[in-house]
């Protein structure tokens, strides 16, 4: 069997390195923007539902050190081996763990678990809209093959510690449905924050927080992701490098 090739992608000034296939499912600034949204002081520990290469335990794992268990879950055994060289390459072995599992059969907490903080880049186009990815690993990544927005409810409620917070990014245009689906799982909003590409452009993602109880909702400024000449904002240059 041919193995992949492998790309090695750096964050912080490249004091955080992480290994990627060249041609499968790679992390995006998605999931960036989300890490810097979680509010994660004073939290002892984290979940990442649908890790990946392990690119959001890994950025946390760097800029809070208080978070002393961090725990990835990754169906997609490729992604799940790469998270675990990631996470031992970067010196996160006393601290991170990769769990290779199907989020769907999750019926108690993972181990470390219940959680101070559950997050979430999910795959989140339904399936039938959008141009279905040929390749599995980008597929299901994307798409709603193999989890749906209620089965990744179900998981973050499970693993939330009575106190914690889950943090999502979605798109913009399903905030109602994101909103709805989680007060059906008591899952409560805390913080919101839009995201658009340009200046001036239409939100085409949203940053949320929940939590257990109900509380007002607030709402921070929206965050633009690129300036017009394609670069991006000095706000999310800095998120690439501390």
């Amino acid at each position: 069997m041919v193995e992949p090739e492998l790309t090695a992608d750096t964050l912080f000034d490249g004091d955080l390195v992480l290994m990627q296939e060249k041609k499968g499912y790679r992390f995006s600034v998605d999931s960036v923007l989300l890490a810097h949204f979680v509010a994660a002081e004073g939290a002892d520990s984290l979940l990442d539902l649908g890790c990946g290469c392990g690119v959001m335990p890994l950025v946390l794992a760097r800029r809070h050190p208080g978070l002393t268990t961090l725990v990835g879950v990754e169906l997609q055994v490729p992604l799940a081996r790469l998270a675990e060289r990631n996470v031992m390459e970067n010196g996160a072995s006393d601290r991170a763990t990769i769990h290779r599992a199907d989020i769907r059969q999750c019926r108690e907490p993972y181990p470390g678990g219940p959680f101070d903080l559950v997050i979430s880049n999910p795959p989140y186009t339904p399936l039938g809209r959008g141009r279905l990815n040929p390749l599995d690993q980008k597929a299901i990544a994307r798409h709603e093959v193999s989890l749906s927005l209620s089965q990744l409810l179900d998981a973050a409620a499970l693993n939330l510690s009575p106190t914690g917070t889950f943090h999502l990014v979605y798109p913009a245009d399903r905030c109602e449905e994101v909103l709805a689906a989680a007060q059906q799982k008591k899952l409560y909003p805390r913080r919101l924050r839009m995201v658009c590409s340009h200046a001036g452009a239409p939100p085409k993602r949203l940053l949320l927080s929940f939590g257990r109880t109900p509380a007002p909702l607030l709402t921070l400024p929206p965050l633009t992701v690129h300036e017009n000449d394609g670069s991006m904002t000095d706000e999310v240059d800095k998120m690439f490098k501390k």
